[in-house]
C-alpha cells in the first residue's frame, strides 16, 4: 500500500518545525533563570519531532536526526552525569551546581553554569526517548 503525504500538513511542518525547534532551544538557555529548561525544551522538540514524523513520515524523521536514538539518550545521561559530578570536583555534594562569568569583548559578560550541561542533557534524554517511540511506531526495530 502507498501512502502519500498530504501537501499541506508538509508545508505546515515546514514553517513549524523550525519555530519549535528555535523555541525549544530558547527554553533550555532560559530554563536556569526562568520556568524551562531541559524537560520543557525537549518535549517542544519532540513535538517537532512528532510533526516531522506525521508530515514526512520515518524517512524523513531519519533524514532530519540521522543519529541512533540510544546514542542521544546514552550522551544526554552522560551530560547529565557529568553536571552532578562537577560540583564534587570542588568538594561539594553531587549535583551541586557552579557557576562563572567571562567578560567578551564587544558583547559583554557571559555567564556558565554546570545547570545548563545538566539542562542539556535531560534535553537529549527527552528527544532520545521521544526518537525512539516515533520509530517504535513507524515499525522499525532497534
Amino acid at each position: 500500500m502507498i501512502v502519500r503525504l498530504s501537501p499541506l500538513l508538509a508545508t505546515g511542518a515546514r514553517t513549524m518545525i523550525p519555530t519549535l525547534t528555535l523555541f525549544s532551544v530558547y527554553l533550555l538557555v532560559v530554563g536556569h533563570d526562568v520556568p524551562g529548561g531541559g524537560f520543557a525544551g525537549g518535549l517542544v522538540a519532540s513535538i517537532g519531532l512528532l510533526l516531522m514524523f506525521l508530515a514526512f513520515g520515518e524517512r524523513g524523521l531519519r533524514r532530519a536526526l540521522p543519529v541512533d536514538s540510544l546514542t542521544v539518550i546514552g550522551a544526554g545521561l552522560l551530560l547529565a552525569v557529568a553536571a552532578g559530578l562537577i560540583g564534587m570536583l570542588g568538594g561539594d555534594a553531587f549535583l551541586t551546581y557552579t557557576s562563572g562569568s567571562f567578560d567578551i569583548p564587544l558583547i559583554g559578560e557571559l555567564k556558565l553554569s554546570s545547570l545548563l550541561l545538566f539542562d542539556l542533557g535531560v534535553y537529549m534524554l527527552v528527544v532520545g526517548v521521544a526518537e525512539t517511540a516515533l520509530q517504535r511506531l513507524g515499525g522499525e526495530a532497534l
